[in-house]
């Protein structure tokens, strides 16, 4: 059944050679982060183009690059791809290293913050700033009358404030 939901979401995965293509990029990326059989299998059910990825061109250095921008150790690094596989095949240098900056200079986030709120809630990395987030904040931060530290700690406390809907969830909630 997962089979054919990967086959169904990615088709062009028929023309990929298992021995060369698949497996190694599997088998890199699992040992690269430590993941069991049921976390690899989540990750490829979940975002299944990571089976067109080359482990060595495009799974390593995005891991290196995020690992090595957020300082996450394996562990947090782990975390982060099981709960956002599509992470694999986001342009660091295009999306998320801009994201990141944007959301530290907005908040005012040390480093430590930064990681606290990637690791917790990592669907961040794959929000628009501008459209999603920005909006988010403000609206928080005038709705609730919030200084900018004080934003700043709601968000590290809470991260998921980042990932609820401004029109379904909070403009109902506090108009």
């Amino acid at each position: 059944e997962q089979l054919r939901k990967v086959v169904a979401r990615v088709p062009s995965v028929i023309g990929h050679s298992f021995e060369s293509n698949i497996a190694p990029s599997l088998a890199g990326l699992q040992k690269q982060l430590s993941l069991n059989e049921a976390q690899l299998r989540k990750v490829v059910v979940a975002w299944p183009p990571v089976i067109g990825l080359s482990f060595e061109s495009n799974i390593a250095p995005s891991l290196a690059a995020l690992q090595e921008r957020l300082s996450l150790n394996d562990e947090q690094l782990r975390k982060v791809v099981v709960k956002l596989p599509s992470v694999l095949s986001l342009s660091f240098e295009s999306n998320i290293c801009p994201s990141l900056t944007a959301l530290q200079k907005r908040l005012s986030l040390d480093e430590t913050q930064l990681q606290k709120v990637v690791v917790t809630m990592p669907s961040v990395l794959g929000f628009s700033f501008e459209s999603n987030i920005v909006p988010k904040l403000n609206f928080l931060q005038e709705e609730l009358d919030l200084s900018d530290g004080d934003l700043r700690d709601r968000v590290v406390s809470s991260p998921n404030l980042l990932g609820y809907s401004l029109e379904k969830r909070y403009r109902p909630r506090l108009k």
